[in-house]
């Protein structure tokens, strides 16, 4: 078995925790070129569901800079995350918790950044086309609470459920990240006590 050097050499590049830096900093920056990617399928599936009116496509095309807008941000999040996993200190081996934690945070930051700019452009598209491009935001059922009604209350509902859901969010995914940062403090105390 000794003369198969390639698992322990392996294993030893796992466990130096070096490997997971880079892992991660390289499927972050596919992460983004995939935000990418799916903001433009994304924008060329909306385009066939939009109404017809002039009121409807110049709705449908605000919508759609919003959408640019979020799905930028979604990328561009990914990759500032990306370099900072690659520029992250190795503190005594301990690489695989902080990555957690930045994992945790750019969760809740890109979940935010998609759901306050995304009910922003829906409740724009709301207004100006007056209900009559509302169906095109169907697609979006897992980002977007539905709003239904008269125009101005249904938009009003979508910016006001988006902000708040996306407030929570990523004060939700920032608590999980600090909360695991306690965690590891708790456990790096008990062992220095013991």
């Amino acid at each position: 078995m000794e003369k198969l050097p390639l698992a322990p050499a392996l294993l030893r590049l796992i466990s130096e925790g070096r490997f997971f830096k880079v892992v991660f900093a390289w499927l972050l920056r596919l992460g983004a070129l995939g935000a990418v990617l799916a903001g433009v399928w994304l924008s060329i599936g909306l385009w066939k569901d939009g109404g017809s009116t002039t009121q409807a496509v110049f709705a449908q095309l605000v919508f759609q800079i919003a959408l640019a807008a979020a799905f930028y941000l979604a990328a561009h999040l990914a990759w500032l995350r990306a370099q900072d996993v690659a520029a992250m200190p190795q503190v005594g081996g301990d690489v695989i918790l902080p990555l957690a934690r930045l994992i945790m945070r750019l969760g809740g930051e890109i979940y935010a950044s998609l759901l306050a700019v995304l009910s922003a452009g829906g409740a724009f598209l709301i207004w100006i086309s007056a209900g009559d491009a509302q169906s095109g935001l169907a697609g979006l059922g897992p980002l977007l609470p539905l709003a239904s009604g008269e125009p101005f209350p249904a938009g009003l509902s979508l910016l006001a459920a988006g902000l708040a859901s996306a407030a929570l969010g990523l004060l939700g995914a920032y608590t999980a990240s600090e909360v695991l940062a306690l965690l590891c403090a708790i456990e790096r105390n008990t062992r220095a006590g013991a």
